[in-house]
């Protein structure tokens, strides 16, 4: 059946936003006029812009015919020009957006300010006009300085960006490149510019040009697949998310590191941050096939960023090679707190199908057997949640609030949903919805499985009084006290053999399996389980720490039995 042809600018994209998630001849035929329409004579305003462009990118991620595909990524080739076509006052609008032409301004975390002036493209420097406080930056100058510099630079004679043009480079790009080199060789010689750096809350202006990094251009070069549908949930989706997912694997460094690119480009150009993507961990970068040409790629955080007890992954998920999603994850024990953002241009796809299959391949590597969406991922303290509906988004997905008369509120609100002529959830309800945290439990999983997340501080203020306790001239001399004496409990020998990774790891862990002190009179094999179980934290890949964990029943009962009675 033939489709009416929309006429005006407006018309054209409200058409092509309907037409672009539906597949067939004739779709195929209206996606095609329409892109080619809409590029040659492109919006004139940032909103309408922008929807083209979000458009573009979908029909990049979602192609029904490698025509469209051809088509779009054509039409997006050139949008630096479009962008650069705008009035000022609209082009600022895209500011933030990390569509090509379009600038991008956030105080970014050192590694991602490093991965910026070496790797990105386009031009990146210090927003100096934004910087309210540019003094904080001077203790990062002081890690840099020769002795020769300190008279100037203590004269007061130079402000912090006074001293940086008097001393940056004739060779260097921009102020900040220069600074960021050789504040990298600093880290290098352990001065803790990372800390400092993020004292300092230094804004970056990322003017992204035609960078391979903007949303426009980011993506991994994969074999396009053509779709002929969007998928939905499973039912009974928690039945299904248990499910070993196949095909699981742990990539290459160069292929890990191309991942790697593409995941703080998605981020980092639309100003979001995620620690296993600033710190990530290039051994520990997983690809988990999902059919129909999307992916969900898991990260894990560099070894001197990981957690005591948890264990901090990132994921992104990918279509095509374009990103469209991101998350963190942090397993502990049994369970593992998530959550998932949608970049907007892909809202209205598959993300409930996708959401499911990312939890699945946690429980593949990881062996978690409950989830946890924390209330700010569904709308407490977080208008943009209450907005979109997100609350259920996820109970769609099984999952249910872990308070029992929110459980029952809940229910009743969704009851009422599904009656005929029934009106959407109001906002307050919402509201009062979004409280506490919202559960999925998997077979298997036990109510003494649970490690309430409020335990991690008590865990950590019990390993302080325990370093306190210990006399000794320095705390590092504290815990390796500890740590000797845990090892003796265990049986696990010398540990002079070890790799100083695994002799790290089992002293940070060391002041916590402390409050176990009857560890002497357990049975062998689960104490040999304890030394495994602290060793592989130090280890390349921290997935053998979060395995271990798991299997670690007795310790954590005893570590949650503890901790309920530990005082404050």
């Amino acid at each position: 059946m033939a489709m009416p042809t929309a006429t005006s600018q407006a018309a054209k994209l409200r058409a092509l936003g309907a037409v672009r998630n539906r597949y067939g001849e004739a779709a195929a035929i209206e996606k095609l006029r329409l892109i080619g329409a809409l590029a040659a004579d492109p919006p004139r305003t940032a909103r309408r812009l922008n929807q083209f462009h979000d458009d573009l990118l979908f029909l990049c991620a979602f192609p029904g015919d490698r025509q469209t595909l051809r088509a779009a990524r054509a039409a997006l080739s050139g949008f630096d020009g479009m962008v650069g076509r705008l009035r000022r006052g609209e082009a600022k609008l895209l500011d933030d957006s990390g569509v090509a032409g379009s600038t991008t301004r956030h105080a970014f975390p050192f590694p991602i300010a490093h991965w910026m002036t070496t790797r990105a493209g386009g031009e990146a420097d210090l927003d100096w006009r934004s910087y309210e406080d540019p003094a904080l930056l001077d203790h990062v100058l002081r890690a840099i300085l020769r002795p020769s510099e300190a008279d100037a630079f203590d004269s007061g004679d130079y402000d912090a960006r006074g001293w940086i043009d008097l001393a940056c480079s004739a060779m260097s790009k921009s102020g900040l490149s220069w600074l960021i080199n050789e504040a990298q060789a600093a880290r290098a010689a352990n001065k803790g510019i990372d800390d400092l750096w993020d004292m300092a809350s230094a804004p970056i202006v990322w003017r992204l040009r035609q960078s391979p990094f903007s949303t426009t251009h980011n993506r991994l070069r994969v074999k396009p697949v053509l779709r002929k549908s969007m998928r939905r949930p499973l039912p009974e989706s928690a039945r299904h998310v248990a499910v070993p997912l196949p095909g699981v694997e742990r990539l290459p460094m160069r292929r890990a590191k191309a991942v790697i690119d593409v995941a703080r480009a998605a981020l980092s150009a639309r100003c979001r941050e995620v620690i296993a993507v600033a710190y990530p961990n290039p051994d520990e970068v997983y690809w988990c096939d999902l059919g129909e040409g999307a992916a969900v790629a898991i990260i894990g955080v560099a070894p001197e960023r990981r957690l005591c007890l948890e264990t901090n992954t990132a994921y992104l998920l990918l279509s095509n090679g374009v990103p469209i999603g991101y998350g963190g994850v942090t397993p502990l024990y049994r369970q593992a707190n998530t959550g998932i953002n949608i970049f907007d241009p892909f809202r209205g796809g598959e993300a409930g199908f996708l959401f499911a299959q990312m939890l699945r391949a946690f429980t593949t590597i990881y062996g978690v057997k409950r989830f946890i969406i924390n209330g700010y991922q569904f709308g407490e303290g977080n208008a943009e949640a209450i907005a979109s509906g997100a609350y259920w988004f996820y109970y769609r997905l099984g999952f249910r609030p872990d308070r029992s008369r929110q459980r029952i509120f809940a229910d009743k609100e969704a009851a009422r949903l599904n009656m005929a002529g029934a009106s959407k959830t109001s906002r307050a309800t919402l509201k009062k919805l979004a409280q506490g945290d919202l559960v999925l439990d998997l077979d298997g999983f036990d109510a003494r499985d649970e490690f309430p997340e409020r335990l991690l501080a008590a865990a950590s203020a019990s390993a302080t009084r325990r370093l306190a306790a210990e006399s000794g001239a320095t705390r590092d001399l504290a815990e390796s006290a500890i740590a000797a004496q845990i090892a003796e409990k265990l049986g696990a020998g010398s540990m002079a053999a070890w790799p100083r990774g695994e002799r790290r790891a089992f002293a940070m862990l060391a002041p916590i399996i402390a409050l176990c002190d009857d560890l002497a009179d357990w049975p062998q094999d689960e104490r040999g389980a304890i030394v495994d179980m602290m060793r592989a934290k130090g280890r390349a890949q921290e997935r053998d720490f979060a395995r271990a964990a798991g299997e670690n029943e007795r310790l954590f009962w005893a570590l949650t039995a503890r901790l309920r009675q530990a005082p404050r």
